[in-house]
């Protein structure tokens, strides 16, 4: 008696267990139109996929210019796309932010350790002629060479941190964490997104203060040259009123910089992308459009010689 109830019990569970498999089955089969294009688009967006089902060349070219854009992507992305209006004011605030407070931090380091910024490091001949009078040469400081490297590296470092925890393509629907368990991933990524982008404004703000009182006539960086500081010397520092407007005129010159980079540099950069000729056209991320849609035909390939499980 025991065995026999102990068997009709397993078989109880296991038809509970396919009734259920049947009815997510069937669920999934009865979604609409619209649920299955966002399980299907919305994790390549969040991705920041090069190509898209159903998308030319062009097509695909546009989208990838128009969702992933800091400043274009604000009105023009996909509707689907998971990163709305708000997110990206989000990571566009930061990113100019975090581009601030990066490029003054390397110029008060060299002040401060009283490193020389113009010192040459290397220098490039641009000219082809023989006569040394004719030649011209682009000389390499060591300022330019800590802003490309580290500045530059640390800023996209910081964007793409930025996105990812907003975007979160692995709990949006089609992702491979898209469970109601986990729906708080979202909401947690949002707010550290917001937490962090708020700090760097807040350092960024000093930084410039700093900044414009060096900028003011001080010969070095006024918080390392008392060791022994006040709240009220802290304060003074930072307050506004003590300096005109000359004094944050760099300001004026990082701007244009960011918006030679989003306008020119931003779009050249990211087609050579899009493009895939420094992956071979094979390679992720660097392989461009052709190396995914590769990829994904690979893919498709192999699910096809899987043999569907038998629900029924």
């Amino acid at each position: 008696m025991p065995s026999s109830n102990a068997s009709a019990s397993v078989a109880s569970q296991r038809s509970a267990t396919k009734q259920k498999i049947n009815e997510v089955y069937h669920r999934s089969k009865s979604r609409t139109p619209e649920e299955k294009l966002a399980r299907q688009v919305v994790p390549k967006l969040a991705g920041r996929a090069y190509h898209l089902p159903g998308y030319n060349l062009r097509q695909d070219w546009f989208q990838y210019m128009f969702n992933n854009h800091p400043l274009f992507g604000i009105c023009c992305h996909h509707r689907l796309h998971p990163l709305k209006m708000r997110q990206r004011l989000v990571i566009l605030l930061g990113s100019f932010a975090f581009g601030v407070a990066i490029t003054n931090a390397i110029f008060l380091w060299f002040l401060s350790s009283g490193r020389d910024d113009e010192e040459q490091v290397f220098a490039v001949n641009l000219s082809t002629s023989t006569q040394q009078s004719n030649s011209q040469s682009y000389a390499m400081t060591s300022g330019l060479l800590m802003l490309v490297t580290v500045g530059s590296g640390s800023h996209a470092v910081f964007d793409r941190f930025v996105w990812n925890l907003l975007a979160c393509s692995c709990c949006r629907a089609g992702g491979r964490f898209e469970s109601q368990s986990l729906g708080f991933c979202r909401d947690l990524g949002k707010y550290l997104a917001i937490v962090m982008v708020i700090a760097v404004l807040a350092l960024a703000t000093c930084i410039v203060i700093i900044r414009a009182s060096v900028e003011e006539g001080q010969s070095s960086v006024p918080l390392f040259q008392n060791q022994n500081r006040t709240k009220e010397d802290f304060a003074q520092i930072l307050d506004f009123n003590e300096f005109d407007m000359q004094d944050y005129s760099f300001l004026r010159g990082y701007a244009v910089e960011f918006a030679v980079s989003l306008f020119v540099y931003y779009p050249l950069i990211e087609t050579v992308l899009f493009s895939g000729i420094l992956g071979c056209f094979y390679l992720p991320v660097l392989g461009g459009r052709p190396g995914q849609m590769k990829r994904e035909a690979k893919t498709q390939s192999e699910v096809r010689t899987v043999c569907p499980t038998q629900l029924t």
